[in-house]
């Protein structure tokens, strides 16, 4: 109900809920990040106590920020023990640091917790801590005690008691709720489990009022729908030899089976020792998985002396990645029969490549490539928020937006996206400044139908591990002009440097194409780095952004299991030369990016993006890229692909 226990989100597990104890309404989410680490977001209404922005921004309402660590799971010998901080950025209205301990005596869990600040409480233990400096680490010489029962009478019924240590009555004064403190530190409660996930609360809290509180937990990117079985092609039958099969129709009826497999761009060559096949996935999520079924397609037809099989992975008709395998190897880890650890490190060889084949090595018989224009439609669905203006805390607006791509040559898309709103009621009294980039953002966010992207993007191969990308058009729906970028990835692929520069010109509101006479440019040095074990990537940004101000952004996202990607940013600017609320701000937020194979019965690589922060601000401003080169050629670097290669057996 009100504190905290040493358990923690599964990784990947999400939860959202609402509740209520007057004064206060709470509306919360929290996701299990990492393996043992919980992040959390609360947005606390007090009811009674006025904003005084106005009657559209109704009661003060305050945005805080947890978050959680078990340092030890629960075991025969010992219980949970996780440590935990409330509220530790920004306003800090609630704030709190604590460790807990929770221990399962079925049908009893117990909880104990020791807390400071708001969980310190009128309890004090009777030992002081050495002293620390209050700057750096809060009062954490002064603890207080609180804890709780929770007893399991039914699988789905749950009693609850609980000591709750806050006193209300100390609480700040744009926070202070209950002037007059609880009448009673023991808060009631009972749970029970509607359905799978979702959780209806009722409590009894502060001696005198009623509470409750519904909770709905799931596995973020989990499919919502049943998946249509896809079979991998089994292992042929025929294994002739190269010399009693004619190789032009075996390596047509290769071709033509990775085509309908789903794959395009397709060429196969052989050379009386080899097959080989290039391909670009456009079906599979998963590269190793793409992969992988293209090694099962050149098994299923390799003559008895095939000396290798040979995939090459390509971005934009442009080769990138090669995979190599002795047949009888593959044939033997499919089934099993070869460790995954000695597949990996010794029989299979995964490298970068800039061509399929070298005529000069040898001599190739092969297919016509399937070389041909394509276009791509899909439909995002979109929902946009504004959020803590004076005119309404929570503003939205949403709508769909139809896309098409297309491939015109080699290396080169062309992308046009059509913004169709349904309905919104963004508006702002905010004036921006006249040299607003984003903060005027809202203007933007109304019900005009216009294209939001119309533009091409050329990616260019500079050397085998160096790329570059020129970029033209409506990039946005605020701006328009020319970019490029240079990335090059070093080693094996999970470090990457490069610079990226944009000159562009804000679009006229109300208008399908036409421009202000408004320009601005930035020049912006990226570094990333992939972390493989915990599919982790960190993006640091350094240069001057599209107001004028010099600085970093830090950007650190994850990759789950699911698919699903979630990521926050934070950035570091000089902001001396900006004004009003542009000044001394960091900005700051947290994106999601949902695979579109979550809602379909088969597999797919379309992702949807979108993004959230907290106040729309001109510091750290970028202009919004479609594509950029990292996403271009991150998945198929070696280091990268080989710490997912389990995959290639789907």
């Amino acid at each position: 109900m009100e504190i905290p226990t040493a358990r923690v989100l599964d990784d990947g597990v999400m939860r959202i809920g609402v509740a209520q104890a007057l004064p206060y309404r709470w509306y919360s989410g929290g996701m299990g990040v990492f393996p043992g680490l919980e992040f959390s977001f609360r947005l606390t209404a007090i009811t009674n106590i006025e904003s005084g922005l106005g009657p559209a921004y109704g009661s003060n309402k305050d945005k805080a920020f947890d978050i959680k660590y078990q340092l030890l799971p629960e075991s025969k010998l010992l219980p949970a023990i996780a440590i935990g901080l409330h509220d530790f950025h920004g306003t800090q209205l609630f704030p709190a640091e604590y460790i807990v301990f929770s221990r399962q005596v079925f049908p009893f869990d117990i909880t104990l917790g020791f807390g400071t600040k708001r969980l310190h409480g009128p309890v004090s233990l009777p030992f002081r801590l050495p002293a620390l400096e209050p700057s750096k680490l809060g009062e954490l010489d002064e603890y207080g005690i609180f804890g709780g029962i929770e007893w399991a009478i039914h699988e789905r019924v749950h009693l609850m008691v609980e000591y709750n240590p806050v006193e209300y009555e100390k609480d700040k004064p744009s926070a202070k709720g209950v002037p007059e403190g609880a009448k009673s530190q023991i808060n009631l409660g009972l749970r029970t489990k509607i359905l799978h996930g979702l959780d209806l609360g009722l409590s009894y809290q502060r001696g005198d009022t009623l509470g409750l509180m519904l909770h709905f937990q799931f596995l973020l990117g989990k499919p919502l729908l049943p998946q249509r079985p896809d079979p991998p092609p089994q292992t042929s039958i025929d294994r002739r030899p190269f010399h009693e099969r004619d190789p032009k129709e075996m390596i047509e009826k290769i071709h033509e089976a990775i085509h309908e497999a789903g794959f395009s761009d397709v060429s196969v060559y052989t050379d009386g020792r080899e097959l080989i096949a290039e391909f670009e996935n456009g079906k599979y999520f998963s590269d190793q998985k793409a992969v992988g079924r293209v090694l099962r397609i050149l098994l299923f037809h390799a003559p008895q002396d095939t000396d290798k099989l040979r995939v090459v992975a390509k971005r934009r008709n442009m080769p990138i990645l090669e995979v190599s395998v002795k047949p009888d190897h593959l044939e033997k880890y499919l089934l099993g029969k070869i460790p995954e650890e000695i597949f990996s490190s010794k029989l299979i060889d995964i490298k970068t490549t800039k061509q399929t084949v070298d005529p000069i090595k040898g001599s190739f018989i092969q297919t016509e490539e399937d070389r041909k224009l394509r276009f791509d439609f899909n439909i995002k669905p979109d929902f946009s928020t504004h959020l803590n203006d004076p005119s309404g805390f929570f503003k939205y607006r949403v709508g769909i937006k139809p896309y098409i791509t297309s491939n015109i040559w080699k290396g080169a898309l062309t992308h046009a996206r059509y913004d169709t709103p349904f309905y919104s009621n963004v508006w702002s009294r905010n004036v921006p400044p006249p040299d607003a980039v984003r903060s005027d953002l809202w203007r933007y966010m109304d019900r005009n139908y216009s294209f939001d992207r119309l533009m091409i993007d050329q990616a260019v191969r500079i050397s085998e591990r160096t790329f570059g990308r020129f970029s033209l058009g409506y990039f946005e729906k605020m701006y328009a002009g020319i970019g490029g970028e240079i990335l090059t990835f070093l080693g094996k692929g999970k470090l990457a440097v490069g610079i990226e520069a944009d000159l562009v010109r804000k679009r006229e509101l109300g208008t399908q194409f036409d421009l202000m006479d408004f320009e601005r440019y930035t020049v912006l040095g990226n570094f990333y780095y992939h972390l493989s074990t915990l599919n982790v990537t960190l993006h640091a940004k350094y240069g001057k952004f599209l107001a004028g101000d010099i600085g970093w952004m830090f950007d650190i996202s994850r990759q789950y299991d699911t698919g699903v990607t979630v990521g926050i940013w934070y950035s570091f600017t000089d902001t001396d030369d900006l004004t009003g609320f542009n000044r001394g701000y960091n900005d700051k937020g947290v994106y999601l990016s949902l695979p579109v194979k979550m809602f379909l019965t088969h597999d797919s690589r379309v992702m949807y993006h979108y993004a959230m922060a907290p106040w729309t601000r001109d510091v750290a401003a970028t202009v919004t890229h479609w594509q950029n080169l990292f996403g271009l050629g991150r998945d198929l670097m070696p280091a990268i692909f080989k710490s997912d290669l389990n995959k290639i057996k789907e």
